[in-house]
């Protein structure tokens, strides 16, 4: 399952973020992502490892990469 999918953003956010088409399984190592549902982009890697480690996708999927 993509980030995407988990997190039910709707498609006009997700065709937009950078972890869309081929990072969407391990969205928390890419920048600029638009986590959230597209409320917050992540564009430092400092801000998203601490909003990525609250992250129910990222609890559920980081440890299988």
């Amino acid at each position: 399952m993509n980030c995407w999918e988990s997190m039910k953003c709707p498609p006009d956010t997700y065709n937009q973020c950078p972890a869309h088409p081929n990072r969407g399984l391990d969205c928390w190592k890419v920048t600029g992502t638009k986590c959230d549902q597209g409320r917050l982009e992540m564009a430092s890697i400092a801000d998203k490892i601490t909003f990525c480690r609250k992250c129910s996708f990222y609890d559920t999927y980081a440890h299988k990469f």
